[in-house]
This record gives structure tokens, C-alpha cells and sequence, in this order.
């Protein structure tokens, strides 16, 4: 079979199609923590199984309370709770190898698993997966028993449309000798399933320079922010989607953005750490992450996800550090709460300062169960000291209480604790008020639930104006997040409620100036000016 070497022009660029991509696949299960450290895995694992074994227990616990069979404050819930989870693993040897529980003689409850501060439950890929969405199809690739993850990662990485044939085919020639099949069946098999682009010039940075100005910051939908730092752009916690991955509407892809000088992410939820559209993303890239300086037990191992993907450059911010760049800094800034925030995983919000302008990625931060915060902590007034006022604040306006049995890393947690609320992401006005007073905010951007028809709708922090009437079902019990606006106002500050392609960007006193580039950037616009029609619609099909 030919390849795509002999296909076209060697000088033009290649991109893959917004509507197809590749996903790496686990040669063995991934566990149920993939890349959570302080533990060994099979302590992971057997923590992951007592928690089911208990689940169906849990359920029926929760069932009574709703029934009206059991008060909301039963004194003796946790009692019960804890010496059933000691039955569930003290009968069963290869769990209570790994965890140690029981009633003490004084009466209290012992819990106790073997931390490991240099385990983490990693992932080595034995392939890869194409998907062609307008086709409906999904070609297997395998990697021949070899851990070449990476290699691949940095291939996929090449093919935004910054590259020219030959510059991709001398990173082929020239790879390792075991990559070179692998890498070139890649080749081919895009190059057979019609996933590849040529063109001649790539007008995509051209497009964004032009659309958005120095200082400005680009809101991409959801949690992920484009900032302009003179002829730089860094991204904030991209969570991109192929074309009609997720719903009927062409959505912004990496091949449709201007090539990143830098990545920062906050933390390790997936919507804010996605790994399908890291492993789109150039991979010489430095991407800057929490550090593990900062965590207590528990850290996510971004390291070894980030070189499995391919990156080379990763970059541990500390609370406190900073990531300097000509006229400015990024700060790393103390994440608080969040699913369940008694594990304290190390994550980070960040202040990007820029020649006297500033912007707060608060993303979801907020109060700790026990009442620490970015303002209890006096974390926001001492970057107002340092920095100036923070005049533009992106932040989620989640108010999602989950009971912790729920939580994504519930078994992490004491089984003691599982039927209390460990939050998930609880927000509420008068909090976010009082963080805009202190960093003397001019806007307030609501963020994090969405913004784009793109997105998927059928996650509990995800709305839509598809759905309405499924948004008003989950905030049903939520003060409602436009009564924000009134209690900005007093103090001076506007409130917005962030849509994809949105650009911010400061004026005199402060003030933050808000327009609208969806109709510039749109991502069909944004292909059309790179490759003409899209295929399917130049044969009469619809998307």
C-alpha cells in the first residue's frame, strides 16, 4: 500500500479532519484509578472492591432515608456502616491484606491502608483506535506488543495542520526502528479512511491573531480558556470535542486552534484533564500541572499520563510558583474543595499577570467542608497586595452537594464518611461575591457548565440550551445563579454567563469589555477558510 508521502505535495500541510480522531487503548484494564498515586495498585484495587461489595448495602441505607424507614440523623448510621465494612473485608483474605479495619476496645473504628508516595496506578497503551464520525467507523490499530505510546502520541501531535508532509515523514523515517511499521500503518490507514487534510497555507493562527488582541482572553467553552499573551497563546484546561463526537454541531478541535505556547491544568477531573484532546495537542508543548510537593496522601500522577500521551516537557507548579513568560507570570494559586475535598489531591487555580492586567482561572474551587477557602485562607487579598486587582474572574457556579458513597473516589475515602456530603463543587452566591469583593473584581464570568452546544448533556454539571427543562430538574433546589448578579453589582462588578468564543478583554479603569467571535472563529468558518466545503456537505449530506 502506498502512503500518504506519495499522495500530494510534500510542502503542503497535513492535518486530521475535525471529524475523525484517535484514542489510545489499554493493552490490560486500566484499574479503577488510572494514574491516582500514593498507593500501590492492588491496594487501589482492593479498596475499589470493597466499596462495591458494600454498594448494594449503601443503596438500601439511602433507600430507607427516602422511604421515611430511617430518620436523616440516624445517631447510629455511621456505626452500622463502619462494622459492616469491617465484616465485608475481614472475610475476605485478599482484602484484608491490603486494608486494616475493625472496632478498637475503646470503641473508635480502625481504617488503615499502606500509603505508598511512590506508586501510582499507571496505564501502558498496547494501541490504538480511529474513529470516523460522518462514516461511523472505527479501525483497530495494534502496537505489535511494544509500549510505543508515546512515539505515536508525538505523531498524533503533528497532524494540527502546523506540519508539513515532509516534516512528519522524516519524524517516521526517523523514529525508533521498532515505531517505524506502527507509525506507518498509522499513516496509511488515516490516508485510506479519507481522515487526512492537505492545504496548500494554514490560515488558523493568521485567523485567531487577527480575532483576538494582545491580553485578551478567549473563552473556548466550558473550563477551557484561550489566553493571548503578545504573540504567544496558552490554554487553560482544554476540553475539546471531534466534530459530531458529542452532538450534530461542528465544535472547535485543535487543528482549528492556534498552536499553544503552553498548557495549564487545574485538576484532574476529566472535564478538565481530557485525554483525548492532549493527545491532539503538539507534543513539545510544556504543560504545566499541580504539584505533588502540595499533596497530603493522595496526587494525580500527571507525569506519567502526560508522557504515555507523548509530552516531554511537564511542569509541576507548586502553590506560590510561578511560570514566567516576557512582561508577566502565571501564579499558581491554592485550589480548595471539590470531590471529595477531604483527600486534598493536589490542584491548582492560576492568575495569569500580564503588564499590570490580571486574570483569576478559578475554575472549581471553593469551600472545603470544613470551612477553608481562597478567602478564609486570605490567599485572594495577598495576590491583590502582590499584583493588583484581579479584574477578570472565571469560576464555576456549581452548587452540587454529593453523598461521598458517590463520588468519584469514594472507596479513597474513610467507609465511615461515605453517607455524609463530601461536596462535589459547592459554590454558593454570597461565597462568590465575597471572592469578587476581595480580588476587586470587575467581571464575574460564570464558567464550567457548558457553554457550547458541542458538549454532552447528560452530565450532572453540564447545561445546555437544548435542555431546559432537564437544567431547571438538576438546579431545582439551587439558588438561582442570575441572583449572583445583584449581589455583584453593590461592589462594583458586572456578571456574565460565559458562551463559547466569547472575548474578554480590559479597558480603562478596569472596566472588561466583552464581544462576541463566534461568527469569525466559528469552527466551520475556521475549516471552510482552510479547506473549502467540508466532503459531506459538497455531496449533499447533512451532519
Amino acid at each position: 500500500m502506498s502512503t500518504i508521502w506519495d499522495k500530494g505535495p510534500r510542502d503542503h500541510f497535513l492535518s486530521l479532519a475535525p471529524w475523525c480522531w484517535l484514542q489510545l487503548e489499554s493493552a490490560d484494564p486500566p484499574g479503577p484509578f488510572p494514574f491516582v498515586g500514593g498507593l500501590a495498585p492492588d491496594v487501589v484495587a482492593a479498596l475499589q472492591e470493597a466499596h462495591s461489595v458494600m454498594a448494594s448495602a449503601i443503596d438500601t441505607a439511602i433507600s430507607d432515608v427516602f422511604s421515611k424507614r430511617a430518620p436523616l440523623d440516624d445517631p447510629d448510621r455511621q456505626r452500622r456502616l463502619e462494622d459492616a465494612y469491617a465484616e465485608a473485608v475481614n472475610a475476605r483474605p485478599y482484602l484484608s491484606r491490603y486494608i486494616r479495619c475493625g472496632r478498637k476496645p475503646d470503641g473508635s473504628f480502625q481504617w488503615e491502608v499502606p500509603f505508598e508516595p511512590a506508586q501510582s496506578s499507571t496505564v501502558t497503551n498496547g494501541g490504538l483506535r480511529i474513529f470516523h464520525s460522518v462514516k461511523r467507523q472505527a479501525i483497530p490499530i495494534g502496537f505489535d506488543q511494544r509500549p510505543l505510546g508515546p512515539i505515536v502520541g508525538k505523531l498524533i501531535g503533528m497532524l494540527s495542520g502546523s506540519h508539513r508532509t515532509e516534516e512528519i515523514k522524516t519524524v517516521v523515517m526517523s523514529s525508533p526502528r521498532e515505531a517505524q511499521p506502527v507509525l506507518s500503518r498509522v499513516m496509511d490507514t488515516l490516508q485510506q479512511y479519507e481522515c487526512l487534510l492537505t492545504a496548500r497555507e494554514t490560515p488558523i493562527r493568521r485567523r485567531w491573531l487577527e480575532a483576538v488582541q494582545d491580553r485578551e482572553t478567549v473563552h473556548l467553552g466550558h473550563a477551557a480558556l484561550l489566553y493571548r499573551q503578545q504573540d504567544n497563546v496558552f490554554l487553560f484546561d482544554p476540553w475539546l470535542l471531534p466534530w459530531f463526537a458529542e452532538s450534530s454541531v461542528p465544535s472547535l478541535w485543535p487543528s482549528l486552534l492556534p498552536r499553544p505556547s503552553a498548557i495549564f491544568l487545574t485538576h484532574d477531573h476529566d472535564d478538565h484533564v481530557d485525554p483525548r484532546t492532549l493527545l491532539h495537542l503538539p507534543k513539545d508543548t510544556p504543560v504545566i500541572v499541580p504539584s505533588r510537593r502540595n499533596k497530603k496522601h493522595f496526587f494525580y500522577d500527571y507525569p506519567a499520563l502526560l508522557r504515555e500521551l507523548g509530552f516531554g516537557r511537564v511542569v509541576e507548579l507548586a502553590h506560590g510558583e510561578v511560570w514566567p513568560f516576557e512582561g508577566g507570570t502565571v501564579v499558581s494559586v491554592p485550589f480548595y474543595g471539590e470531590d471529595p475535598c477531604d483527600l486534598a489531591m493536589p490542584r491548582n487555580c492560576y492568575l495569569i499577570s500580564d503588564r499590570g492586567q490580571n486574570v483569576l482561572v478559578h475554575a472549581d474551587s471553593g469551600p472545603t467542608n470544613d470551612g477553608r477557602s481562597a478567602l478564609k485562607d486570605d490567599v485572594i487579598r495577598r495576590l491583590v497586595d502582590k499584583y493588583g486587582p484581579l479584574h477578570l474572574v472565571f469560576a464555576s457556579q456549581q452548587q452540587l452537594l454529593e453523598i461521598r458513597s458517590h463520588a468519584a473516589h469514594a472507596p479513597l475515602s474513610h467507609p465511615g464518611k461515605w453517607l455524609d456530603v463530601g461536596e462535589n463543587g459547592y459554590l454558593t452566591n454570597s461565597y462568590l461575591a465575597e471572592l469578587c469583593a476581595a480580588a476587586r473584581a470587575k467581571l464575574f464570568v460564570s464558567y464550567a457548565t457548558g457553554g457550547a452546544d458541542w458538549y454532552p448533556d447528560h452530565l450532572s454539571f453540564m447545561f445546555s440550551q437544548r435542555n431546559p427543562a432537564r437544567t431547571a430538574l438538576l438546579t431545582a433546589h439551587w439558588e438561582r445563579p442570575e441572583g449572583l448578579k445583584t449581589l455583584l453589582e453593590s461592589d462594583g462588578c458586572r456578571y456574565h454567563y460565559g458562551r463559547a468564543l466569547d472575548v474578554f478583554s480590559e479597558r480603562e479603569h478596569g472596566d472588561i469589555e466583552i464581544r462576541s467571535a463566534g461568527e469569525t472563529l466559528s469552527p466551520l468558518h475556521q475549516y471552510r477558510a482552510a479547506h473549502g466545503e467540508p466532503p459531506f456537505m459538497k455531496q449533499g449530506g447533512g451532519a
